[in-house]
């Protein structure tokens, strides 16, 4: 996979959400992995796009879905636990790490 210049968080949210919601589950989770800051070769803003990103997980909050993030950026404490929430997310410090960082995602559904 090459890098297309974007990371356009909000809008994947959304689109994952709507399916979501159509799933009779007592729980809804909705995993993101994302390798970093949130960009858009349309969008220059990233104040924008961190809210319209945080907006896309209120909106998924109300319908009863778990959001969580795991970032690749080193840097994303900056802006992932304002998106996200402080309990919401985990920085993955290198990328060889994700494979083993990845199962801690089961205690979110205990």
């Amino acid at each position: 996979m090459t890098g297309q210049l974007s990371t356009r968080m909000g809008a994947a949210i959304r689109h994952a959400s709507h399916f979501l919601k159509m799933q009779h589950s007592a729980m809804k989770l909705l995993f993101v992995i994302t390798d970093g800051e949130l960009a858009d070769v349309d969008v220059r803003d990233p104040q924008y796009l961190r809210f319209d990103t945080k907006k896309a997980v209120e909106e998924a909050g109300r319908s009863g879905i778990l959001t969580f993030c795991k970032s690749l950026d080193s840097h994303a404490d900056q802006y992932v636990s304002r998106i996200f929430g402080m309990r919401n997310y985990m920085v993955v410090d290198h990328v060889m790490r994700l494979p083993e960082r990845l199962p801690l995602y089961a205690g979110l559904t205990r």
